[in-house]
């Protein structure tokens, strides 16, 4: 399994089923601002809370293969592991599917993610132990604190800066590495003053 970062933003998400686990997946696409709907005979209070508060769809039947053919990606979330596994084996190999009861036989998994800033960490355990896995986000939580955020919000601002400035390439890098001292993420002061110095350099 190769993990790789997407932007689901207006994505078409399908996800078959209704209840709890369908929710949680949804929560985490919704922050992505990807484009929701929802394929199942009943669903959860709070699947329709989300779907009448976003406006996502809600298909209130039993899902089939044809409901994924347009969808960047497919959720298989029902409380059946006969029709979860049907499913899964009635799609296309080229399309993206979690099938959230059985890891294999998808090819997408949902990590666990810790988010600080612009920083993003994920875990995987690919299916072994997800006990393992929320174990070590707690760790990540621990060991990302709150300080990551303003620090890789000002990595983005002055990167997005030096890459504009009128010197060499190898400059560049030098002040880029510059960066990545400790002092930039736990002192403001000295990213204020790092930031009045990289202004100087446009002159």
């Amino acid at each position: 399994m190769q993990p790789l970062v997407i932007n689901l933003t207006g994505k078409k998400i399908v996800i078959a089923g209704g209840g709890k686990v369908a929710f949680r997946k949804a929560m985490v696409l919704d922050a992505e601002q990807a484009n929701i709907m929802f394929i199942a005979p009943d669903f959860s209070k709070d699947v329709i809370g989300l779907a009448n508060q976003k406006g996502y769809e809600l298909v209130h039947r039993e899902a089939y293969p044809e409901d994924f053919e347009d969808a960047f990606l497919t959720i298989l979330a029902t409380n059946n592991r006969k029709i979860n596994h049907i499913l899964a084996n009635s799609l296309a190999p080229t399309q993206l599917v979690c099938v959230v009861d059985e890891f294999g036989e998808g090819n997408v998994t949902f990590p666990a993610v810790v988010r600080r800033g612009h920083l993003q960490v994920s875990v995987t355990s690919n299916g072994a132990s997800p006990k393992l896995t929320r174990k070590l986000k707690k760790e990540l939580e621990e060991q990302f604190n709150d300080s990551w955020t303003g620090y890789t919000a000002f990595l983005a601002e002055c990167r997005e800066y030096i890459k504009r400035l009128p010197i060499s390439l190898d400059e560049k890098n030098k002040l880029l590495a510059e960066l990545l001292d400790d002092q930039y993420r736990f002192h403001e002061d000295a990213r204020k003053e790092k930031w009045n110095h990289l202004q100087s350099l446009h002159i």
